[in-house]
């Protein structure tokens, strides 16, 4: 039998039981003895940092895993034609929910990782991991931290003409939150500004080579992990808050045919403790900043004093319709 207990810096005491727990042990020698574990999920990023910790703590367990942001389309569709070959899934809510639907996510025991019941969602099946916070990133070799607004509407200031991008992708998304405490018709207006008015650079292109070479000076609807990830390989980036930060919700689940079971279970649960999460956050700058966490970054947000608005199954569907009405004035295709 390999130790299960290999030394580790020592991350999270509320959730010290599961590293002697039987339990965990007995799922360990049988994920073990299956040597690997398959996991999607929408971007690298959230996916290839796991397998060096992961391994340490559990040995002899391979991690393979594919990022595609349309990996919740394709997941459904191997179901659908009976190919079972992926474990887990790792996504936002929002690609969680359609995969339910289809009866695709499995059950797993996420007290034995310490977890309560407001560590899961979706009647247990989906382990909570990590929030993604939307914020603005700006390049901070050009623009003074004093010199940027305080709220979203503080970007259509005259000051900012020209010197705006945003994500196609991420600006609909944005978009969908705050038309959630402010109205569809107030939040389509701001769109309209942002693009019309302001004369926002929209893009496919990734906006971090934008702001580094001086192009654009702030993207709106960025993440805030994103520009300290883009700082730590060295570019002048920084955050900003604002009155309001919106926090998508990432969460792992195991799958109803997934190959290694056993594995599929351990690392789901794995991923949702505190050792994952600190590790996660030292890495990848990705955080769980809900209420009492206790994470570095949900820290940082809280001593800025925005209100984080966090994404839960009541407003998912809601915000998920207004941010697909609210992309066809950002791609264009209405005014």
């Amino acid at each position: 039998m390999v130790a299960l207990l290999i030394a580790w810096p020592s991350a999270a005491l509320g959730q010290s039981d599961w590293r002697t727990s039987t339990e965990v042990r007995n799922l360990y020698e049988a994920a073990r003895a299956e040597g690997e574990v398959v996991i999607w999920g929408a971007q690298r990023r959230e996916l290839a940092w796991i397998q060096e910790p992961f391994g340490k703590r559990f040995p002899g367990i391979e991690v393979k895993w594919t990022a595609d942001r349309s990996a919740a389309t394709k997941l459904i569709t191997e179901y659908r034609a009976g190919r079972f070959a992926v474990d887990l899934f790792h996504f936002s809510l929002g690609g969680m929910l359609p995969v339910d639907r289809r009866r695709v996510l499995g059950a797993n025991d996420w007290t034995i990782w310490g977890n309560g019941p407001e560590d899961a969602l979706l009647d247990g099946k989906v382990g909570l991991t990590h929030n993604l916070v939307y914020a603005v990133v700006y390049n901070e070799d050009l623009v003074s931290a004093e010199d940027l607004p305080t709220t979203w509407a503080g970007y259509l200031e005259p000051r900012w003409q020209g010197k705006l991008v945003a994500s196609q992708f991420l600006l609909p998304r944005l978009l969908g939150f705050l038309a959630l405490e402010w109205g569809e018709a107030k939040a389509a207006d701001y769109a309209r500004a942002l693009i019309d008015k302001q004369k926002t650079l929209i893009t496919r292109a990734p906006r971090e080579g934008i702001l580094q070479r001086g192009e654009r000076l702030v993207a709106v609807g960025e993440f805030v992990g994103s520009a300290m990830y883009w700082k730590s390989l060295g570019m002048p980036m920084h955050w900003a808050a604002t009155e309001l930060m919106p926090a998508t919700q990432f969460g792992v689940a195991t799958l109803v045919r997934a190959p290694h079971p056993h594995a599929a279970q351990l690392l789901a649960g794995w991923m949702t403790t505190d050792e994952a999460k600190i590790t996660r956050e030292r890495l990848m700058f990705s955080a769980d900043v809900r209420p009492g966490s206790g994470s570095e970054i949900g820290a940082l947000l809280s001593a800025k004093g925005g209100r984080i608005v966090f994404e839960d199954l009541g407003n998912m569907t809601d915000r998920a319709a207004l941010y697909e009405r609210l992309s066809a004035i950002v791609t264009g295709q209405v005014r």
